[in-house]
């Protein structure tokens, strides 16, 4: 028996060689397995969104509650929407628009859903709370269970946001984003609002690098050429924000940190000391080499969901600090598969939490904290 079993080793092995390392990687229990929590089956919601209509795409998002929010609307508590997106080009109505986002708490109990109010709406980034302590999907709000507020068409930038309360207090809401159709930039638009939607700034820039330091824009090659957004977090204590970058030219992953005040200023330049093009990354507070990763961040560093079926989560310093690393990463065998959803909850005070979403099953699962 033993004979045998080598001898069927020995046969299998060179097949093994032959599959390469995906064999090992694509395994079904990832590093994570041990810290599962909950789950819930989502697929009847999303075949009776889709109906029957494929293919399906999916974004998992999680919006956290700023502390100083809570002192203005104290009952505002974490959401998971997951967004269900059918086809929506028909041959006799041109778009039409079918997506739908579930509500859920951060235990995944769900609480509404929401649909656009007409076919020819969409949802999309940024996901936050905003400044009247309602959620903002893209230029769609809703209320914290799904239910429709209102549609504010001035909110055309689909990047990252964030809520910041002063002394008063003075509620706002931030948007960062590359600019719209680009592919990456040199520059980031931004756009305020108050807590009635009102605008307090936009039509301005922030300038990742100076002028001096850009490539010719006759270069054949300018389009590709320039960061894409990856990230934002801002920190109400310190005032500061962090900005992640891809620079997908290079395949780096690039971190700077700068006041809001500086960043909002219509001068402010994210990287002032570059002074050529391409720019080291070296010259960046911090930086990766890593090629597009699905990368969520927050205000204690960045979770990365790499290409190769690796998960890192890389801790930075404080936002009161110098930006630096912060202790050596944390790496486990994470996820080939490029169709699943990852999002994470790290609040400032409680427990800190993983989602994944498995479009093949439909069952969106919590983890407990791994790193």
């Amino acid at each position: 028996m033993v004979k045998a079993r080598f001898v069927l080793l020995v046969l299998l092995l060179p097949a093994l060689l032959l599959a390469g390392c995906d064999v090992f990687t694509a395994s079904p229990f990832p590093g994570f397995t041990y810290a599962t929590d909950i789950s819930v089956n989502l697929g009847s919601r999303i075949n009776s969104i889709a109906s029957g209509k494929s293919p399906i795409s999916y974004d998992l998002e999680v919006v956290d509650v700023p502390s100083a929010l809570l002192s203005v609307f104290p009952t505002l508590s974490p959401r998971v929407l997951l967004l269900v997106e059918p086809p929506s080009s028909d041959p006799s109505l041109g778009f039409d628009y079918k997506g739908q986002l579930i509500f859920m708490d951060q235990d995944l109990n769900v609480l509404g859903q929401a649909a656009t109010p007409t076919s020819l709406d969409y949802f999309s980034k940024p996901y936050s709370y905003a400044a009247d302590g309602n959620i903002m999907a893209g230029y769609i709000v809703l209320n914290p269970s799904g239910g429709f507020s209102h549609k504010n068409v001035s909110l055309g930038l689909e990047g990252f946001s964030f809520t910041v309360v002063t002394p008063g207090p003075t509620v706002s809401t931030y948007v960062f984003s590359t600019p719209s159709g680009q592919y990456a930039s040199f520059d980031l638009d931004y756009a305020i609002y108050n807590n009635t939607w009102g605008i307090i700034d936009s039509g301005h820039t922030l300038a990742i690098i100076p002028q001096a330091a850009r490539p010719s824009s006759s270069d054949p090659n300018y389009p590709n050429l320039g960061y894409q957004l990856l990230g934002v977090s801002y920190d109400g204590a310190s005032g500061n924000v962090t900005f992640v970058f891809s620079e997908p030219s290079t395949a780096n992953i690039v971190v700077a940190r700068m006041p809001l005040a500086t960043a909002t200023s219509g001068s402010g330049v994210i990287l002032p000391g570059a002074t050529g093009w391409p720019v080291d990354p070296g010259s960046w507070p911090l930086s990766l080499s890593q090629d597009r990763p699905a990368l969520s961040a927050d205000a204690a560093g960045i979770f990365m969901v790499q290409r190769d079926g690796w998960m890192t989560r890389y801790a930075w310093t404080a936002p009161s600090q110098t930006l630096g690393w912060s202790g050596g990463p944390v790496q486990i065998v994470g996820d080939r598969s490029l169709s699943r959803r990852y999002a994470f909850l790290i609040p400032q005070t409680g427990s800190q939490y993983m989602y994944r979403f498995d479009p093949s099953s439909g069952i969106l699962t919590r983890y407990k904290r791994w790193w």
